[in-house]
């Protein structure tokens, strides 16, 4: 997937790896954090797949801004 067009402004799904890069997290965090349920971020199941939506990793970096 070309990471470059993301943007968090726009309403799409992107897989883990495009989660990463948008959170500036590593893809492994986040699959620790969807098994663990220690940080929960919405996600879609599409059969085996897993995305997100960008304006839920939009909504959690808001809700984790500390102010």
């Amino acid at each position: 997937m070309a990471f470059k067009h993301l943007s968090l402004d726009i309403d799409t799904l992107t897989d883990t790896e495009g989660a990463s890069t948008l959170l500036a997290v590593p893809a492994a965090t986040l699959i620790k954090w969807r098994s663990t349920g220690e940080v929960r971020i919405p996600f879609v199941r599409i059969g085996r797949q897993i995305k997100y939506r960008t304006l839920d990793l939009k909504a959690f970096i808001e809700s984790s801004t500390v102010k």
